[in-house]
């Protein structure tokens, strides 16, 4: 039966799957944090947390693009120029190579758990309960890299089939078996969180039975065959490690910060984790979307030499995300006490570690503008064919950031470490900038300083009409009770957005009318 992918969506409503895959799946992984926090003591999370970096570093770089940028490009070169018997024994012979890899990667991970949790820890003195803990947790946890792995070959091979559905909803399904087994296992292990760990493999093993179906509809036959000296298995190593390389940059970044939050103190590297993954959602709703977004129009743009509407498109990207970014850098600051207590302040998460982790929010939530300023930058440069370039000047941010992690823990703690991030990416930002300029030349930057001035008088008067309705709400309503704090989010935070959009709207910012047509355009694709 010859492979072929399942007739056809359009671009349009594939968007649309991928975005209402990814916001659910971004909702669902809350509600998985809001259940971490109630069930489980500050250093219960914080060894779940440091078991759960390597495996969930390894999903997100195989995931977020790596897996896609080796495998996409060689299958369909095979589907279109080779035979099928061709194109199946390289299906073949990709399962085998990665089931193998993956298989010893993770029995050298249980293996050599204590090892690994100290490296991560920088603790190398007697184990205490916490760091015995961490190692237990991560032996549970780390065969998940197989896991994920053969997950991520299976969603790659779709994609090159056009066929988005399964891909996109596949990380909901972790979220759910990691939540329905911190509940249903809550009583079956001498430590509770163990029900969490076992969460995570099962969830695992759903993700990859969610794309089995959608395998065997395109005449995939699911085989394992073993040559390593095929020759697309080597074309898709040779894309996929530098790809992997560049997403490892960030993640080893986290990672750092992880090692230093553990030294802080119990709770710390808790504390860290839920202030990244509140930063998250704005990334991932406005920030993220635009880059990829402006990704096609600028690759098409340079192939065709057509640069002054690459510098328009790159222009106006970096606008448009300085449009977002800025105002929900202020909103964050400003509601991050009030937002924090709403999904994390119950069970064993108490009012200190509400101030922990909006201390380190408050930090972290100074670079959202260079955290989704970098994407669109190395985007471009991804349009031009030139990927090197942004893994060095990440590589040297990473450098940059453990450096100054080492300098600002000592005074400002877990903000330190978030401060450290934001910084590091703001020169990652200004370096991209510089060599881009000096490739393509001026892409407007006086229009995009101009632009960022506006937004960021307008963000501030914003901001004066958050800390207002959020000072009346303080006054009107107890912020203790649960209805209390959704009225002290949700008031402040809508009339923030009706302000600041009325304001920009009114004032004809072309950033603004920009936004609407994204947002009108997401729901016709609904």
């Amino acid at each position: 039966m010859p492979i072929k992918p399942v007739a056809g969506h359009s671009i349009a409503r594939s968007t649309a799957v991928i975005s209402s895959g990814t916001m659910l799946s971004r909702v669902t992984g809350l509600i998985r944090d809001m259940l971490i926090a109630d069930y489980y003591l500050n250093a219960v999370s914080d060894a779940f947390f440091v078991a759960f970096r390597l495996p969930n570093m390894l999903r997100e770089m195989l995931a977020e693009g790596a897996m896609n940028a080796g495998f996409i490009p060689v299958f369909s070169e095979y589907m279109t120029r080779r035979s099928s018997k061709e194109t199946e024994e390289l299906v073949a012979v990709s399962i085998g190579a990665m089931g193998a890899l993956l298989m010893a990667v993770s029995a050298l991970g249980v293996l050599f758990a204590p090892e690994i949790v100290r490296f991560v820890t920088f603790e190398f003195g007697p184990p205490d309960e916490k760091l015995l803990l961490a190692i237990g947790l991560t032996r549970v946890v780390f065969p998940f890299i197989l896991l994920v792995g053969i997950a991520s070959l299976l969603m790659a091979m779709l994609n090159s089939l056009q066929i988005f559905f399964s891909t996109a909803y596949a990380p909901v399904l972790l979220n759910l078996g990691m939540i329905a087994c911190a509940y249903l296992f809550r009583n079956n292990f001498k430590d509770p969180v163990y029900g969490l760990a076992v969460g995570v493999l099962i969830g695992g093993v759903l993700q990859i039975l969610l794309q089995i179906p959608f395998i065997r509809r395109c005449g995939i036959p699911l085989r394992v065959a073993w040559n390593l000296k095929h020759p697309g298995l080597r074309m898709i190593f040779v894309l996929l490690v530098p790809t992997f390389f560049g997403q490892a940059v960030r993640e080893v970044n986290v990672l750092a910060d992880t090692m230093f939050a553990w030294y802080l103190g119990e709770g710390m590297v808790s504390a860290l984790y839920y202030a990244y993954r509140l930063l998250h959602l704005p990334l991932a709703v406005f920030g993220l979307s635009v880059a990829t977004a402006i990704l096609p129009s600028m690759s098409r743009s340079s192939s065709a030499g057509e640069m002054d509407k690459f510098k328009e498109t790159l222009s106006l990207g970096l606008r448009t995300v300085m449009f977002t970014m800025l105002p929900a850098t202020v909103g964050l600051i400003i509601l991050r006490v009030p937002i924090i207590r709403l999904l994390f302040e119950h069970g064993s998460f108490d009012a200190l570690a509400t101030d922990n982790t909006a201390f380190a929010l408050m930090f972290y939530s100074l670079g959202l503008y260079a955290f989704s300023g970098a994407k669109v930058l190395a985007f471009a440069f991804y349009s031009m064919k030139n990927t090197r370039l942004p893994v060095i000047v990440a590589a040297c941010s990473m450098i940059l950031n453990i450096l100054l992690n080492a300098l600002l823990m000592i005074p400002l703690k877990q903000g330190g470490l978030a401060l450290a991030s934001s910084l590091s990416s703001t020169v990652n930002v200004v370096v991209l900038w510089i060599f881009l300029e000096k490739k393509v030349g001026d892409f407007g930057r006086r229009m995009i300083m101009a632009a960022t001035a506006k937004i960021a008088g307008l963000s501030l008067a914003m901001g004066a009409c958050v800390y207002a309705l959020a000072l009346i709400c303080d006054h009107l309503v107890d912020p203790a009770t649960m209805a209390g704090k959704i009225v002290c989010v949700l008031i402040p935070l809508s009339g923030g957005v009706i302000f600041y959009m009325g304001l920009a709207s009114a004032m004809q910012f072309d950033e603004a009318s920009q936004i609407m047509r994204i947002w009108s355009a997401r729901r016709k694709k609904k």
